[in-house]
């Protein structure tokens, strides 16, 4: 029986610390970050998710959602593009570069001024990330971040960020997955209300 109590508590525990965290989150953050995406899409920009981890598989689970459940007839869809996924890529980067370059080398082929780079990340300073954003920053694109409590060395290199206000990387990764669920569902919204003619009309702004 001790056993079990056990069990329920740490569970409600869990659930009780999420409540906590997710009420927690800046919401004026997270609407700078849709206003980002919005801007990105009216330009006619790309958004290119990066990560590692379980942040890896929320960057490619936000890449599916935003290119595939926002789409719409007689709109365009949402560029998305994930660069966990491709894994001849990542390897052969890490091997003749190092890993730091992973992200960093796809988006030297891909890439476009005006594009954005969005960096998931708990810690905020993964090489690979902040190598990602740094490039981006260097080569006119807009810089994004789905980063943990305090941001790491990732938040100054971000134009727009949205923190998860827990204490551990469960907990900000869960947080993660919540946010990037509510931009798909705020950019499936925006795509449905917007007229294909304003696409490319105009240019993502950053504050």
């Amino acid at each position: 029986m001790a056993e079990a109590f056990d069990r329920q508590t740490e569970i409600t525990s869990y659930l009780s610390r999420m409540r906590e965290a997710l009420a927690k989150v800046s919401t004026t953050d997270l609407t700078w970050l849709a206003e980002t995406f919005e801007q990105a899409y009216l330009a006619g920009r790309t958004l290119f998710v990066c990560g590692n981890g379980g942040s890896a598989a929320t960057a490619s689970h936000l890449a599916v959602d935003l290119s595939k459940n926002t789409r719409t007839t007689g709109r365009p869809p949402v560029r998305t593009v994930s660069l966990v996924d491709h894994v001849p890529a990542l390897t052969a980067w890490a091997n003749d570069f190092g890993y730091d370059q992973v992200f960093a080398g796809q988006l030297a082929g891909l890439a476009q001024p005006g594009d954005l780079v969005v960096g998931i990340s708990t810690s905020g300073n993964s090489s690979n990330v902040l190598e990602a954003l740094r490039y981006g920053r260097a080569h006119g694109m807009i810089t994004v971040g789905l980063l943990g409590p305090d941001g790491g060395l990732a938040r100054e290199l971000c134009d727009a960020y949205v923190l998860a206000p827990a204490d551990s990387i469960e907990e900000q990764e869960d947080i993660h997955m919540s946010l990037a669920h509510i931009l798909t569902r705020h950019m499936r919204a925006f795509v449905h209300a917007s007229h294909p003619e304003l696409t490319g009309a105009t240019t993502a702004q950053v504050r």
